[in-house]
């Protein structure tokens, strides 16, 4: 398998592996859950201040209407740019990670996984962050379909967007860390199995190339 294909399939198991170890902590572990605690104690705000306007302005975007208004965004930049694959592969992050976040909610309140995850006593059903998965699915798809050269400033714009919507959570008390590194690790893991499957269906398209040039050259 190419080089290029590998470093995305590496990136893909490590956050699928990351996310599992963090939702093991989240559940499983009495220190995790402390600190989880006294994290979100440090960072919350007072009821009707500026900084609770703020969170719950930034909250705004990580709802489906903005989501998908976003994700428009999303795809008419990449119709301008004649991207069609970097459309699909940003369809795919939002698409794959927001329904895999809402799936592991479902999935994690089930008397038999709290069980597994030794979370019996847990009554929080909150992993991983939904806002926060929009927020980064939404970041990582603009990475998809933007030019080149625009990269570095729409990762930059895309990092400060996904640590906001993460301390807006954590400020109004509607998460834990854990959750918001949750939200992180599912919309990366889609990221990067988009990224891998852009690379691979590359590699293919450059084959029947190569093959017919080594054909004509044979020929001569």
């Amino acid at each position: 398998m190419a080089r290029n294909v590998k470093a995305p399939l590496a990136g893909w198991f490590a956050c699928t592996a990351g996310l599992i170890a963090v939702a093991m902590l989240a559940y499983g572990s009495s220190s995790a859950q402390r600190l989880d605690g006294a994290l979100v104690a440090r960072l919350l705000v007072g009821h009707g201040s500026h900084a609770d306007t703020v969170a719950t302005c930034i909250t705004f975007f990580g709802y489906l209407p903005a989501l998908l208004a976003m994700t428009a965004l999303a795809g008419g930049i990449g119709w301008a740019q004649r991207r069609p694959r970097g459309i699909a592969a940003a369809l795919l992050v939002v698409a794959g990670a927001n329904v895999t976040t809402q799936a592991l909610k479902l999935g994690l309140s089930h008397p038999r996984a709290r069980e597994i995850l030794g979370a019996e006593s847990v009554a929080w059903d909150g992993f991983p962050s939904g806002h926060v998965t929009a927020a980064a699915s939404i970041a990582i798809a603009f990475a998809f379909v933007v030019p080149r050269r625009l990269l570095p400033a729409v990762a930059a714009v895309g990092a400060c967007f996904v640590a906001g919507m993460g301390w807006a959570v954590l400020a109004l008390n509607w998460h834990y860390p854990s959750d918001v590194s949750g939200g992180i690790l599912v919309a990366s893991s889609w990221g990067f199995a988009a990224l891998a499957s852009m690379r691979f269906a590359a590699i293919g398209r450059r084959r029947p190339v190569q093959l017919g040039r080594r054909a004509a050259i044979s020929l001569k």
